[in-house]
């Protein structure tokens, strides 16, 4: 398990769906640096797919997801981690 609170950034996105916040998720990647993490809070539970199919299309790398509470208030943490741009 990975500490959230020890993330570069957070993106708090709770209460909204993740088409919503993905243009800031996009944001907050384009300005960490290899190596560093955001730490995104979700109540979509579309989340876990998305996030998912993004990192491996991204080449990031999801350290951590887990799903937190009870089915009617559950809530999503991912962790993940920027990595560097490939060469083509």
């Amino acid at each position: 398990m990975n500490d959230l609170s020890a993330a570069t950034q957070t993106l708090d996105n709770r209460g909204s769906n993740c088409a919503a916040g993905f243009v800031e998720l996009l944001d907050k990647m384009e300005a960490l640096a290899p190596g560093e993490t955001l730490a995104v809070l979700s109540t979509d539970a579309a989340s876990q797919k998305e996030l998912t199919d993004w990192a491996a299309r991204s080449g990031n790398t999801i350290l951590n997801a887990e799903k937190i509470g009870h089915f009617w208030k559950r809530e999503y943490h991912y962790l993940i981690r920027k990595e560097p741009a490939k060469s083509i």
